[in-house]
């Protein structure tokens, strides 16, 4: 039976259009709705205590009704609905073309080959939802850099949301989910950690917890530097606090990375080093997705490959050589065109596990040219606002694109290794694209004008 939260959130969400100012009703909807609303509809209870199949709702699979549309697409139509002139007046640039292009790939690749999984008019709508609406809301309503910082400030906030699930579950491990809306998939899955329970919430795994609290705690000390405020340095520091509590390690290294480019930003080898560093990911990644490179051979035959092996297992990492090698396991499965891929979500059942990344697991789907669209499409749109912000600087309310491109780019690192997406993650891409070209001013994008507006060098 599906759940009757979406009405309620539906309505919900027209009370805070119909008396919120526009921008916040669009990030208290959108921010709010992918924490708080249930992961999807899955067929629950769950036949097991570690349900490794579901893939979650980045991807088109067997849970069609899911949080990452409903807010979504909740936003936007409140959005289109107060300020239909701003949406009228948007005009597509260049920077479009792959968010576009990833959201009707699906429909091309399962018509081409046929026997998609889900079908592919019902996966581009879904792809749509997900991934193209909130490109869209930030591309429309968060194209000036005051909209930006009042984006940013929304991210800070939303650790907020996070400090009673931090408290509670902290405590006695994750049992909001259950409590609310039934059991959760992956309540068990990695809970126990160094200290307490790593919280869930209402995320879909204790790992996108983690990197929302870390992307929050970005968020909250740039807002603390640039926009200052004894409210704010509180908030930051809170917001510290519970990323650190969430005990993620993988989500607080790529903060310290993200805090790091900040604190350094304005430096000339800084984005030198940062396009290094991005383009040697780049290729070691392309080589785990070819196979070319024989990881478990040298991991086990060789002297660096066991050494490599301890080294993880001493400081309690194991988990990550264990993904890496669920990803080999369904590669030596997969047997579609490595370019669209199967257009099936469950391309990997013969192998009796599947991908925990959502690189692979991608590939697999629909193929490395989703790949290419979606995390060359949302780096380019990051990539390109830190070349616009090289000379700004980093903690001055104009360069409020500088924090969301390091989230964007947050949020990328972990789906290597994970399955899910910081969603928010994309509505921030879609704001510092919106620097290429900036959508026709209208009347109710009034309250952007202001002094803080006034854009920094290159932006």
């Amino acid at each position: 039976m599906i759940s009757p939260s979406p009405l309620i959130f539906a309505a919900a969400a027209a009370a805070v259009f119909a008396l919120a100012p526009l921008r916040i009703a669009i990030l208290a909807v959108y921010l709010g709705g992918l924490m708080l609303l249930p992961i999807a509809e899955y067929g629950q209870p769950f036949p097991e205590r570690f349900p490794w199949w579901i893939v979650g709702p980045a991807l088109p699979s067997e849970g069609l009704v899911a949080k990452t549309w409903i807010a979504a697409l909740a936003a936007l139509a409140g959005a289109a609905i107060r300020d239909p002139r701003a949406l009228a007046g948007f005009r597509p640039g260049l920077a479009d073309l792959p968010m576009a292009a990833w959201c009707l790939w699906p429909l091309a690749a399962g018509l081409w080959i046929g026997g998609a999984s889900p079908g592919p008019v019902v996966a581009s709508l879904l792809v749509t939802g997900c991934w193209g609406a909130p490109w869209l809301l930030g591309r429309v309503w968060f194209a000036t850099p005051a909209d930006r910082a009042l984006l940013v400030q929304g991210l800070a906030l939303s650790a907020l949301v996070c400090l009673p699930v931090a408290v509670a579950e902290g405590l006695q491990g994750p049992f909001l989910h259950d409590l609310i809306y039934g059991p959760h998939p992956f309540r068990f899955d990695g809970d126990e950690r160094y200290l307490g329970f790593r919280p869930i919430g209402f995320f879909l795994h204790g790992n996108l917890y983690g990197i929302w609290a870390a992307a929050a705690a970005v968020a909250a000390a740039w807002s603390a530097a640039a926009l200052r405020g004894a409210w704010r340095g509180a908030l930051a520091a809170l917001a510290l606090g519970i990323a650190l509590a969430s005990q993620s390690v993988g989500a607080l290294l790529l903060m310290a990375a993200a805090l790091a480019l900040l604190a350094a930003w304005g430096r000339r080898w800084v984005l030198p080093l940062l396009g290094i560093g991005v383009g040697v990911a780049a290729l070691l990644l392309a080589l785990h997705l070819s196979g070319a490179a024989p990881v478990q051979r040298i991991a086990r035959n060789t002297a660096l490959g066991q050494a490599v092996l301890d080294a993880f297992r001493s400081v309690g990492r194991a988990s990550f050589l264990w993904r890496i090698s669920q990803d080999l396991k369904a590669m030596a499965v997969f047997e579609g065109d490595p370019l669209v891929g199967v257009s099936a979500w469950d391309w990997w059942r013969a192998a009796g596990t599947r991908p925990w990344g959502l690189v692979m697991l991608m590939a697999g789907q629909y193929g490395l040219i989703a790949v290419a669209l979606v995390f060359g499409g949302l780096g380019a749109a990051a990539g390109a606002a830190l070349v616009r912000l090289r000379r700004a600087r980093a903690w001055r309310p104009e360069a409020a694109a500088l924090p969301l491109a390091a989230i964007v780019l947050m949020g990328l690192g972990d789906a290597v290794l994970n399955a899910f997406f910081l969603f928010p993650a994309v509505l921030a891409a879609g704001a510092v694209a919106a620097g290429a070209r900036t959508p026709v001013a209208t009347p109710a994008a009034a309250p952007s004008a202001t002094p803080a507006a006034t854009p920094a060098a290159g932006d």
